[in-house]
């Protein structure tokens, strides 16, 4: 009777110890609670010491695990490159570099993400589409003993392809978890560029000054650097800077160009240090748009 006593005082005892959930936070602090409710982000519970007190809130970010009353276990084990994060925000965008007309050339791109943390981004260089930049540039004639206005004058294109490494963006709070744009953030960025285009080019024949049209062709390699922000899931700004190699066809040093020769060249989507194959730098502003917004599932949540 005494040993059938002592356990029933036993279960009584410890009782408490299987009627509560325990949760436990990141940094190592243990809750004991009663969870009332289970949301897409967030826990509500109260105090288990306290059961007519007021419910808490605690973010899932900030938890390890929950042990429940029954002894189940739930691990949370967030992972920022699970693509339900970011439900709702947009998958591609369209980008114009903001400074290029300014070069000679229009430079657009279209980016799209294809899961978190990597993006393809493909690109269009027209070039001639822009300021002249060689307008103020003039060249001597012996014979006429005049000068000459000269332009540069190219026409053409270049295409891009890259892919993009966005470093894993971080979760913003603000009063509830929201994750930062999957297109947001610092990325690296391995490219190529392939362009061919026709210039005015001054040659030197005798004694005789003359323009001619030349054609240039050229293909590079870079690594480019940058950071990409999202403002309000519609705006999106890109600022980057990349170095490489680049290989042309510009061998005659007869052909006296003013932005393109032998030993420098600038090819609109970059500029070439050195004879071919030689270092390529290149630097840019990109504004553009996301498009095509996804709609967003409704919030489920769960009752206890």
């Amino acid at each position: 009777m005494t040993r059938l006593l002592s356990l029933l005082l036993l279960l009584v005892t410890c009782s408490p110890a299987f009627s509560q959930d325990q949760i436990y936070k990141k940094r190592g602090e243990v809750i004991r609670a009663k969870i009332t409710e289970i949301g897409v982000s967030e826990i509500k519970y109260k105090l288990f010491d306290e059961p007519n007190g007021p419910v808490y809130v605690i973010e899932k970010a900030h938890l390890l695990k929950i042990v429940y009353e029954n002894g189940r276990t739930e691990a949370f084990k967030t992972s920022l490159k699970d693509p339900e994060l970011y439900e709702g925000q947009s998958k591609q965008a369209l980008k114009f570099n903001f400074l290029s007309p300014l070069f000679g050339h229009t430079w657009l791109a279209y980016e799209r993400s294809h899961k978190p943390g990597r993006s393809m981004e493909l690109s269009l260089s027209v070039i001639g589409l822009g300021k002249d930049i060689s307008s103020e540039d003039y060249y001597y004639d012996p014979v006429t003993n005049t000068s000459h206005s000269y332009r540069r004058g190219s026409a053409g294109g270049a295409l891009g392809f890259g892919y993009k490494f966005i470093k894993t963006p971080d979760f913003i709070s603000n009063g509830s978890i929201r994750y930062a744009h999957l297109l947001q953030g610092s990325y690296v960025k391995p490219v190529v560029y392939a362009g061919v285009y026709r210039e005015n080019a001054i040659i030197d024949k005798g004694n005789t000054t003359t323009k001619e049209k030349k054609t240039i062709v050229y293909g590079t390699m870079m690594i480019e650097l940058g950071k990409q922000w999202v403002i309000d899931n519609k705006i999106l700004l890109d600022m980057f800077f990349g170095i490489g190699y680049s290989i042309d066809n510009i061998r005659d040093l007869n052909y006296q160009y003013s932005h393109s020769d032998e030993y420098s060249a600038w090819h609109y989507t970059h500029a070439k240090i050195g004879k071919s194959p030689g270092l390529a730098i290149n630097t840019g502003f990109k504004i553009g748009l996301l498009l095509g917004q996804e709609k967003s599932s409704p919030s489920k949540s769960s009752s206890r």
